[in-house]
């Protein structure tokens, strides 16, 4: 019995001693463990064999992922448009200083000038006109005899060509009365341009006075048997006045 229990106490211990190395060896094991993972923290999950490192996900200013590992920070929200804006002028506001230079460089334009209407036209007929031989809406030519001044400025020069139109002719023995002319000047020529008159008609001839027509109808018979009724003419190169019906703009 004394040889059992020796034999038994001696595994006993052996198994103990065992179990006490055994649990040494682990808690240096474990230890070291903890030790190696407090040096190296693991940053990064295992990477995909099929994966490509070039493409992997990096941060950027923001919190925004970009696919380009080269890329820098990239700019706050906004930041091109407020720069665009900056550097972009307004739309045609290059033009309109532009057109502004021009206007800036021209000279002002010239203020028309203008005959007033009630201006006195004298004229020079260049050929004869008479009640008998004129007919109605026959055209004439004359000249301008005398300078058209306003206000000290000679606006029209003597000389320029008018021509004019035979408004009415009618004969000596009509029975309405003694023989008339009716004329009027229709256009001027300025600086080689015709310009177009208005003047008040102008009639030739005397008008046989009486309270009414009939009264005048008489008076026309007696002039006609006494052989005072004469016929209307206007000699060439004779002058005649008329009167501007509507101001006439030379410019």
């Amino acid at each position: 019995m004394k040889t059992k229990s020796i034999i038994v106490f001696g595994l006993a211990t052996a198994i103990v001693t065992s179990a006490l190395v055994f649990d040494g060896v682990s808690h240096r094991h474990s230890a070291n463990s903890n030790q190696a993972i407090a040096q190296n923290p693991v940053t990064n999950v295992a990477a995909d064999p099929n994966s490509n490192p070039a493409m992997e996900v990096q941060p950027i200013q923001g919190g925004q992922p970009t696919d380009d590992p080269s890329a820098g920070p990239a700019a706050a929200p906004g930041a091109d448009s407020a720069t665009a804006t900056q550097d972009v002028a307004p739309e045609g506001a290059d033009q309109a200083q532009t057109d502004a230079d021009a206007d800036a460089s021209q000279p002002p334009a010239p203020q028309p000038i203008v005959v007033p209407a009630g201006t006195t036209l004298t004229v020079r007929l260049s050929e004869a006109l008479g009640s008998r031989t004129s007919e109605v809406g026959q055209r004439f030519s004359a000249t301008l005899d005398q300078d058209v001044v306003v206000r000290g400025q000679t606006l029209i020069a003597a000389g320029a060509s008018v021509t004019g139109k035979v408004v009415s002719a009618r004969p000596a023995g009509a029975v309405a009365g003694e023989a008339n002319l009716q004329l009027k000047l229709t256009s001027v020529n300025v600086d080689n341009a015709n310009l177009r008159l208005a003047t008040a008609v102008r009639s030739f001839g005397p008008k046989i006075k009486g309270k009414n027509k009939v009264g005048r109808f008489f008076k026309g018979l007696a002039k006609r048997a006494s052989g005072e009724e004469k016929e209307v003419l206007l000699a060439e190169q004779s002058t005649y006045s008329f009167t501007l019906r509507r101001g006439l703009q030379i410019q």
